[in-house]
């Protein structure tokens, strides 16, 4: 066996025992993009409550302010001091 056979064959056991590393490293790439996906759509779930709890809370203080000044108004509640 020369040189070049014993190369070809070297290769070819190389190729052999990586094949099943490159297709686990593909499986891994596959999972890594669907879990970077959901991550993604987590991260937009999470803003998109952040923006609708703010509104909530924002429109609460709005009927909280609305309500104090009506009972201050027909004297239900003591008007506050600083106003």
């Amino acid at each position: 066996m020369d040189n070049i056979e014993l190369a070809t064959l070297i290769r070819g056991i190389i190729k052999e025992e990586l094949e099943p590393i490159n297709d686990r490293l593909g499986i891994l790439e596959i999972k890594h993009d669907m879990t970077h996906r959901k991550l993604e759509n987590v991260e937009f779930s999470m803003r998109s409550m952040e923006h609708t709890f703010k509104k909530d809370i924002h429109k609460l203080q709005d009927a909280q302010e609305t309500l104090i000044a009506v009972m201050e108004a027909k004297g239900i509640l003591p008007k506050a001091e600083g106003q």
